[in-house]
């Protein structure tokens, strides 16, 4: 096995797609009418992809304050979804396909010290003699890119937004607050958990939307998010929110129908 000096990816990560060059035969994570979709728009499935990377899961220098991991794990998530996406991109490069449909992103949590990011999809290439500069990617199924193209939009790429917080109660009763007998007194706002909640969001899905800016896109499709909240020792809150979805762009408008051979390379400049 290759020597492997931490700088760059492993060696056995480096080729992009071993297994497609092996002689077997072509897989494809679309359903049955995410097939017939992807097929609708011109696209035909040329193999399964996946990125992949696995991260400890570290604090920033000595301080254990809720503010410093918070931002450490929102950093963490969002680095790990990138590096999987990129890595899906790569493979998916390698076996010259135009894009990548239904794109699953997943995390796993190892004993608490290490997480893993998964993004996995299925490469399709169109009839066309003409290539992107890279792949498209996004989480839509093929039955829904197939209503996009017709209605004049093209997918660009998986768009995340992540923001992690923590805030302090200065009245030291956020764990009164959410005792287990706070309802029996009254059904009351907790008023720190809920500025916290909106905070994150609303970050959240301002990094979403620049995401989407920065690709070039015209929109965005959100297909996700998710949250979690939890009191930090009784006098703390923290919360960390994401949002998931596929950065679109408008390629043609007044069409009612139109096929990707007409579409990639998309018609138009976007950023690599």
């Amino acid at each position: 096995m290759p020597e492997w000096d931490g700088p760059d990816r492993p060696p056995l990560a480096r080729d992009p797609a071993p297994r497609h060059r092996s002689g077997q035969a072509r897989t494809s994570l679309l359903s049955v009418p995410g097939a017939v979709g992807a097929e609708a728009a011109g696209f035909t499935p040329v193999g399964e992809v996946m990125g992949a990377v696995v991260h400890r899961v570290g604090w920033a220098g000595p301080s254990r304050w809720a503010a410093d991991r918070i931002r450490v794990l929102a950093d963490l998530l969002r680095q790990g979804y990138e590096t999987a996406l990129d890595r899906l991109e790569e493979e998916a490069a390698g076996l010259g396909a135009d894009g990548v449909l239904g794109i699953r992103l997943t995390r796993t949590t190892f004993d608490g010290e290490a997480q893993e990011y998964v993004a996995l999809g299925t490469a399709v290439r169109a009839g066309t003699k003409q290539r992107p500069h890279r792949p498209f990617t996004t989480d839509l199924p093929g039955q829904d890119v197939a209503k996009l193209i017709q209605a004049g939009w093209v997918p660009v790429r998986v768009a995340i937004g992540v923001d992690g917080q923590a805030m302090t109660n200065s009245n030291f009763e956020l764990g009164y607050s959410w005792s287990m007998l706070a309802g029996v007194y009254d059904n009351a706002e907790i008023d720190l958990p809920t500025a916290l909640a909106t905070q994150v969001r609303a970050a959240a899905r301002a990094e979403f939307a620049r995401e989407i800016g920065e690709c070039g896109a015209d929109g965005g499709i959100v297909s996700g998010t998710t949250f979690d909240l939890w009191p930090v020792e009784d006098v703390a809150a923290a919360a960390i929110a994401t949002v998931t979805g596929t950065a679109i762009a408008r390629f043609r408008e007044g069409i009612p129908h139109v096929g990707a051979l007409t579409i990639l390379p998309l018609n138009r400049d976007l950023p690599d």
